[in-house]
């Protein structure tokens, strides 16, 4: 045999990429992409404002201060270990950093929902493909993040028998963000799974299992009410979950096929049901050491009712679809794709050339987040308010009327400004809620609010109907931009 040449039918070493995985490599440049460009909302800029000031006191904030209309009554900051990482992170290196981290959380769920995905490249790449699209209109840089990569890692540490890491993990969920809860509900499942697999299997495995579960499952209960509101946690979940007064907010409307997000959802969620329904005997009649596959498919479906509950909780059933949908289909299933190359056919495939396609995406993805963030910062939320408009708000005197959506602007950007509300929801009064909410969605008469609460300034979007309304009344401009309005209540008659 001549030196260098490779023995009959054993493989080349070729450098560069195949096609399947530069397939694989353009969908995480392309969430990177999604990621780093996740943009600020007026959430955002109150979860900023409360780190600020837990790094000042050394706790978390329990008792509203940013508004007048609740200022004093209780404020169940659930959130504030976010808060606090979110402040450091804007400290060290403005919002570029905490777009930053953001990303690396988001592509790290993508990475380990990868991870957990059977099956070939390709099959892989196209249930990843179908549910990250929707899944992607959730990402936002607040902390249902968190929630996101959490319930994937909980599922990871499921399905490989690590169950010690349960507890700390629900540990730092608890206090970055009240999305525990639906981890108590994946780890209720896999304590099901547990359950019915003991009764089919009877096995020695199953029966540690089960017991560690039980264990674990107590252990992270406790866990869970490791943070400054003790079991109130419980109580605020369940009841902000429950409450009507959150029914017109957008997110957390029924999942219905009329809107765009709500059919795709819907078209997935049939093909799901599908899915387990045709291959219910690859978990029911498998061998006895499937364990990862029930547990993965056990989690997918304690969340499905939560994703027809509200358009929030799409994402995170999304994740856990994929890997869920793989373990039915089997490792060995393959799309219909057309026809292979015949085995006499001279490869078409190009591997440099792959490599350097991969590579130029990801250096041309990595230029435009770059621009955005340096040239058009507007684009991902991070100047929401226009000078003009801010020096009108900060001296405009008197109480102020804003909107629901706008509150958390105010908070961060106009700090010596105290609002009327804001989206942080849970310190004002569900009949507060309810009066505010008729004038700003339901054209009800202002002037009885604005009455009660002594309303002397509005911050309103320069469109709003209720801003026309106002000027209607003489109200006087004091500063307008193409996007927000800033008048004055004119004086009293004499």
């Amino acid at each position: 045999m001549r030196v260098g040449a490779h023995a009959e039918g054993a493989p080349s070493r070729r450098l560069g990429l195949s096609f399947e995985v530069l397939a694989i490599g353009l969908l995480f440049v392309a969430v990177a992409f999604r990621a780093l460009l996740i943009p600020a909302q007026s959430d955002t800029f109150w979860h900023l404002r409360a780190g600020a000031d837990i790094w000042r006191t050394g706790h978390a904030p329990l008792i509203d201060s940013y508004s007048f209309t609740a200022a004093g009554l209780p404020y169940h900051d659930h959130e504030w270990l976010w808060q606090a990482l979110l402040y450091a992170c804007y400290r060290v290196g403005g919002l570029p950093l905490c777009n930053s981290m953001a990303a690396a959380v988001v592509v790290g769920t993508v990475a380990l929902v990868y991870r957990m995905t059977v099956g070939c490249r390709v099959t892989r790449f196209i249930l990843l493909v179908i549910v990250l699209a929707p899944a992607s209109c959730a990402w936002a840089l607040r902390p249902q993040i968190v929630t996101l990569l959490a319930l994937v890692v909980l599922v990871w540490l499921l399905e490989r028998d690590r169950f010690w890491a349960i507890p700390f993990l629900f540990l730092a969920w608890a206090n970055l963000h009240a999305g525990v809860l639906a981890g108590g509900l994946v780890l209720g499942a896999a304590l099901a799974a547990a359950i019915l697999r003991r009764l089919r299997h009877r096995g020695v495995e199953d029966r540690r299992r089960l017991r560690w579960l039980a264990a674990i499952a107590a252990l992270s209960g406790l866990a869970t009410c490791a943070t400054p509101l003790g079991l109130g946690l419980f109580r605020y979940g369940w009841g902000f979950a429950a409450h009507d007064q959150i029914a017109w907010i957008s997110e957390w409307e029924t999942t219905l096929p009329s809107g765009g997000l709500g059919a795709v959802f819907w078209i997935v969620a049939v093909a799901f049901v599908l899915v387990c329904f045709k291959r219910r005997r690859t978990l029911v009649d498998g061998p006895a050491d499937t364990w990862r596959d029930w547990v993965v498919v056990a989690a997918a479906w304690a969340l499905f009712p939560l994703a027809f509950r509200s358009l929030r909780n799409i994402s995170p059933f999304l994740m856990l679809a994929a890997p869920a949908a793989s373990r039915l289909l089997g490792a060995s299933f393959r799309f219909r794709l057309p026809r292979r190359r015949p085995a006499d056919e001279p490869d078409a495939d190009h591997p440099l050339f792959n490599l350097s396609l991969l590579a130029g995406a990801g250096v041309a993805a990595a230029a435009i987040v770059v621009f955005v963030w340096t040239r058009a910062p507007e684009d991902v939320g991070w100047r929401p308010i226009g000078d003009s408009a801010l020096r009108a708000v900060q001296t405009c005197g008197g109480p102020l009327y804003n909107r629901y959506d706008e509150g958390g602007f105010l908070i961060w950007f106009a700090p010596e400004q105290k609002v009327f509300i804001d989206s942080r929801h849970d310190p004002f009064p569900p009949a507060f809620m309810h009066e505010a909410i008729d004038v700003q969605y339901r054209r009800k008469p202002y002037q009885p609010l604005f009455a009660r609460w002594k309303i002397r300034c509005a911050f309103l979007p320069a469109d709003a109907e209720i801003a026309s309304t106002l000027r209607g009344a003489g109200w006087v401009t004091r500063a307008r931009d193409r996007q927000w309005a800033v008048l004055t209540a004119p004086p009293p008659a004499p």
